[in-house]
C-alpha cells in the first residue's frame, strides 16, 4: 500500500505531466515484473542453500559518487572486519548508470555486479523472511555515515593497480610535481555538476552550500608558497580560480581533466579542503585527513576521521543574534528554503576565516600545532554541548579522536554558540 499512496501523491502533486511521464514507463514497469516472477525459483533455491552458503543480493547508489564510494569501502571494511572468512556470496547490481566510471571499474574488482540481480533482489523482496539475503547500502541504513568507527578500524580496502599509481604519478610529474605528498586538493561546491548531471531535477534548495571560488584564492596562494601544489577539483564548475602561481592548478578546468584522475588525486594527497560534498568521500573512503570549511549543518560534521570543521555563520534575521549550538542542532537541514522560512541568514566565512582553518590544520598535521589548556578546555566543551542536543545520536555515535572545529572559529564563536537563550529570546 506505501507504493500504491506513493504514486496517487505523486500524481495529485504533479498532475498531468507526472501521469504522462509514468505511461510512458509503464512498459519498462511490466518487463520488470515478469522478469522478476520469472527469477523466484532462483531465490527460493539460494534460500534453501543457506546451511552451506548464505547468498545475499545488494546495491549500491552510484550516480552520486560520495555516496557510491563511501558506502562501497564500508560494505568492504565491514565485511573486513565481521566476515573475514564466512562462505557466502555477494551478487550487486548498479541502481544508476555510474557517476565515474574509475570507481565503477574498482568496484567491480572487488564485488560481482550485474544488471540481472536487480531481478534477483526485488524478487528476494516479494517473498516474506529475506532480510538475511539482502544488502543495503549505507546510504539507506545511515545516510552513508560511518556512526560506528568502521573506516577507522583498518586501512582502505580499495586500491590502485601499479599502472594506475604510475598513471597518477606521471601525471603530478607532468604538471611539474614529484611528490603526491605535497598535493592538497581543494573541493569548493557550486551547482555546476548537479544542473548538469541531473537536469530532470531542480536542486535549488542545495544553492546555500555553495561557496565562491574567489574566496579561496588567498589560502591557495598562501599554500603554494610553502611549496605545496593545490589542485581545484571538479567535474563540472561555473568559474575558474584565478591564482597566478604555478603551484596552483584548477585542474577542474584543465582539457585533460578524467574520471580516473579525479579519484586518484582524491586518494593520494596530503590533506583535502572541502565545503562538504560529494567529491571529498574519496578521501574519505582512503583515509585522508580533511578540513571543512563553509560547512553546513554543523550538526551533520563528519567526525569518524581526522577532520576539521568550520561552519557558515547562521544568524537571525530580525535580530542579528548568531544562533547558538542549540540552536543551530535543531535547525539542522539541507534544504534552503528552511533556513528562509525560520528567518534564518546565512553568511559565507572570510578568505581570512578559510586561511586561518586551513593553515590551522596544516599545523596539525606537520606536528606544529599546540594547544593551550584553555584550548582543549574549549574543545571539550564544545563536544559536551554538542552530545547534549537531541539531534547528536542522529548524526553520530563514534567520535575519531582527532574529529574537531577549528580553535579559531571556537574562540571567536563561543560566546554565541554556549549562550543560554530562552525560547522567546531571538533578540
Amino acid at each position: 500500500m506505501t507504493l500504491i499512496h506513493r504514486q496517487v501523491a505523486e500524481l495529485r502533486q504533479g498532475g498531468w505531466p507526472v501521469l504522462a511521464r509514468k505511461a510512458r514507463r509503464l512498459p519498462f514497469w511490466v518487463w520488470q515484473i515478469t522478469l522478476t516472477a520469472a527469477v523466484l525459483p532462483l531465490v527460493i533455491a539460494c534460500r534453501l542453500a543457506r546451511p552451506w552458503r548464505l547468498v545475499r543480493f545488494g546495491f549500491f547508489t552510484t550516480d552520486r559518487i560520495g555516496h557510491f564510494i563511501f558506502d562501497l569501502e564500508y560494505f568492504l571494511s565491514d565485511q573486513a572486519l565481521l566476515f573475514p572468512e564466512t562462505k557466502r556470496i555477494d551478487l550487486f547490481f548498479f541502481e544508476r548508470p555510474p557517476a565515474n566510471t574509475q570507481l565503477a571499474l574498482m568496484c567491480r574488482r572487488h564485488v560481482f555486479v550485474n544488471p540481472a540481480i536487480r531481478y534477483l533482489f526485488l524478487a528476494n523482496q516479494w517473498l516474506p523472511g529475506g532480510d538475511d539475503h539482502r544488502l543495503l547500502p549505507a546510504r539507506h541504513l545511515h545516510a552513508s555515515r560511518d556512526k560506528q568507527g568502521i573506516l577507522h578500524r583498518g586501512a582502505a580496502q580499495l586500491a590502485f593497480t601499479e599502472v594506475e599509481n604510475c598513471r597518477g604519478r606521471a601525471y603530478l610529474e607532468m604538471l611539474g610535481c614529484d611528490d603526491p605528498g605535497k598535493v592538497i586538493c581543494l573541493v569548493v561546491r557550486d551547482s555546476a555538476y548537479l544542473v548538469n548531471a541531473r537536469a530532470d531535477r531542480d536542486w535549488s534548495y542545495h544553492n546555500f552550500r555553495d561557496t565562491s571560488i574567489d574566496d579561496y584564492c588567498q589560502i591557495a596562494q598562501t599554500l603554494a608558497e610553502k611549496g605545496y601544489w593545490i589542485l581545484r577539483m571538479g567535474k563540472k564548475v561555473h568559474r575558474p580560480l584565478k591564482v597566478g602561481h604555478p603551484r596552483v592548478v584548477d585542474y577542474a578546468c584543465r582539457t585533460d581533466r578524467c574520471d580516473f584522475l579525479d579519484v586518484w588525486l582524491m586518494a593520494n594527497c596530503f590533506f583535502a579542503i572541502s565545503t562538504g560534498l560529494g567529491l571529498d568521500s574519496v578521501a574519505d573512503a582512503f583515509r585522508r585527513p580533511q578540513v571543512f570549511v563553509n560547512y553546513l549543518p554543523l550538526m551533520d560534521m563528519e567526525a569518524w576521521g581526522e577532520y576539521l570543521t568550520v561552519p557558515k555563520i547562521l544568524s537571525w534575521a530580525d535580530s542579528g543574534r548568531s544562533l547558538t549550538l542549540a540552536e543551530q542542532a535543531a535547525h539542522s537541514s539541507l534544504n534552503a528554503d528552511h533556513y528562509q522560512k525560520q528567518g534564518i541568514n546565512i553568511q559565507d566565512l572570510s578568505s581570512t576565516d578559510i586561511s586561518d582553518a586551513v593553515m590551522e590544520f596544516e599545523a596539525r598535521l606537520t606536528g606544529q600545532w599546540r594547544l593551550s589548556d584553555d584550548e582543549v578546555a574549549l574543545h571539550q566543551r564544545f563536544w559536551t554541548a554538542m552530545r547534549a542536543c537531541p539531534e547528536f545520536d542522529h548524526y553520530h555515535g563514534w567520535i575519531h579522536p582527532e574529529a574537531r572545529v577549528g580553535t579559531g572559529y571556537l574562540r571567536q564563536a563561543q560566546a554565541s554558540l554556549f549562550a543560554q537563550v530562552s525560547d522567546s529570546a531571538r533578540a
